[in-house]
């Protein structure tokens, strides 16, 4: 687990405890990235699952090259939550909440980049501040909080540092007036508009709260921009036309596409990425491939 959470973890291994499974079947070591590094690069280990940073993902893949260890790596992600001007707008606008302030936008597939139609701008963007008007910032462990707390010090420092990036560079920043608790680390839900894709906020992955908006007009641009990241693991299309998902979910550089829907999943279908995203997939057959040998 990362050094930051390991205790949601533990608890994990008190479950398994508690169905009776035998001592030994599941193995919980916590401690930070030198303790993962001993695990990675440990000769009675045969396969490798992580799911991190891109930078971490890359020094594990030195570690493991020349060796015989099977690897999947889940990455980071800048995916795209793009929707069209005959998309179902109230819809779209709960798809584009889930898909970047469920959990604090601390999710590798989280929609931080919203492509947006240019002629349905304007009423996208009114329905969508209304929407974020009525998030609960607060106590995570309350169930009527929508968005909890930043995951460390650390991390509220790099969000904060890519927002002001974000003002700093031209881009128009937006929050509802919302009351933060006085302890804690803490970042209200944000949107940025006028973003470009020389933006940082549009390149880098934030790891919080934070919505990128770019406009686009035709189904190839909107790709263009879409596929314009070193990232590849998710995407979002809300349109009413099955042929115009179709045909952008072949164009799209992703390992999972959502049609009118965000952040859905079924552990019977492969999940991974692409280029700076990761390889391998987890869930399903092809999940289970990388732990056989054959």
């Amino acid at each position: 687990p990362a050094e930051t959470t390991p205790l949601s973890a533990l608890f994990f291994a008190d479950i398994c405890r508690q169905a009776g499974l035998p001592k030994g079947v599941v193995n919980i070591v916590t401690g930070d990235g030198s303790t993962g590094s001993a695990l990675v690069a440990h000769p009675g280990i045969d396969k490798v699952a992580f799911t991190g940073s891109t930078e971490v993902g890359k020094a594990i893949a030195r570690t493991v090259a020349g060796t015989d260890k099977k690897l999947t790596l889940e990455l980071g992600g800048k995916a795209a939550n793009i929707v069209f001007d005959d998309a179902p707008i109230d819809q779209a606008v709960e798809g584009i909440v889930n898909g970047i302030f469920f959990n604090q936008g601390h999710v590798c597939c989280a929609g931080s980049r919203l492509l947006v139609q240019e002629s349905v701008q304007d009423e996208l963007l009114d329905a969508l501040k209304r929407r974020m008007a009525t998030l609960r910032v607060g106590d995570p462990l309350d169930k009527n909080t929508d968005i909890g707390a930043i995951n460390s010090a650390e991390q509220l420092a790099r969000i904060t540092e890519l927002a002001d990036a974000g003002e700093a560079e031209g881009a128009e920043r937006w929050s509802p007036a919302c009351e933060l608790p006085g302890s804690g680390y803490w970042f209200a839900p944000t949107l940025f508009t006028g973003v470009t894709q020389a933006h940082r906020i549009a390149r880098e992955e934030v790891f919080g709260p934070v919505l990128s908006v770019l406009t686009f007009r035709t189904p190839e641009e909107a790709v263009a921009k879409a596929n314009n990241t070193p990232y590849g693991l998710s995407a979002g299309i809300w349109t009413e036309k099955g042929s115009r998902m179709l045909w952008m979910a072949s164009k799209l550089r992703a390992g999972v596409i959502w049609s009118n829907t965000f952040n859905k999943f079924d552990p019977t279908s492969p999940f991974g990425g692409y280029k700076e995203s990761g390889f391998g997939r987890e869930g399903g057959r092809h999940g289970l491939e990388a732990y056989l040998n054959v």
